[in-house]
């Protein structure tokens, strides 16, 4: 019989370092919620997570990755929502809404970690890493796709730059986002609605004009 030792270690090995990591990010984000960026410490972060510094240290080399990961992880597995249950025969405005809402809901539920996680991500040039960038990226490209497509079925004016339309979109959404999440209780369905206002006026600008019904005869 094949000797599969090697193989089987290095998977239980790959194993336990993905669950020790799993673990320090998850005490790294009860510490970000609770005590803020500025007040935790990898110190803290290995107490909490029950591993010694070395440990943290080998997973992220310093607070700002820890956050970025943090960060990431949650936002990764949003977007799998978001595209898993996207309506694929809805307009693109259903489409972004849509897309909104499922984060919403995610900063509902832990407000105080995203607070932290979008004031950092989105000011502190110390955590503004690759991470994020990519993180970015990934958002915009989705966004002007979605744009994309709908001009493509005649939902978007022609001359229309959808890039420019996605930064305008974004910017309600980030406007939005910072309004809900100072509230002490941020209500999904009321920023939801907020956002719904303000993108109409977009989208009420970026779609075709009404063919003319011509002049009328008596």
């Amino acid at each position: 019989m094949p000797d599969n030792t090697k193989a089987t270690g290095a998977t239980w090995r790959d194993r336990q370092k993905q669950q020790t990591r799993q673990i320090i990010l998850e005490a790294a984000k009860e510490l970000f919620e609770t005590l803020g960026y500025g007040k935790t410490t990898i110190r803290a972060v290995a107490k909490y997570a029950g591993v010694g510094v070395g440990t943290v240290m080998s997973h992220f080399k310093d607070k700002a990755s820890l956050l970025s990961a943090s960060l990431g992880d949650d936002w990764q597995q949003t977007v799998e929502l978001v595209m898993a249950t996207m309506p694929q025969e809805a307009g693109y405005r259903e489409q972004l809404l849509h897309s909104a809402k499922i984060f919403f809901e995610y900063y509902a539920r832990r407000p105080s970690l995203s607070r932290n996680l979008l004031k950092e991500a989105m000011f502190s040039l110390e955590v503004q890493g690759p991470e994020i960038k990519a993180m970015d990226q990934l958002s915009r490209e989705i966004g002007v796709q979605i744009l994309r497509e709908a001009q493509q079925r005649g939902e978007i004016k022609p001359e229309v730059d959808c890039e420019v339309m996605h930064e305008a979109l974004f910017g309600h959404y980030f406007y939005v986002c910072a309004v809900g999440l100072s509230q002490p209780e941020p209500d999904p369905d009321q920023m939801l609605a907020m956002l719904e206002s303000v993108t109409d006026l977009i989208v009420r600008g970026a779609s075709p004009d009404p063919p003319s019904e011509g002049p009328k005869t008596i």
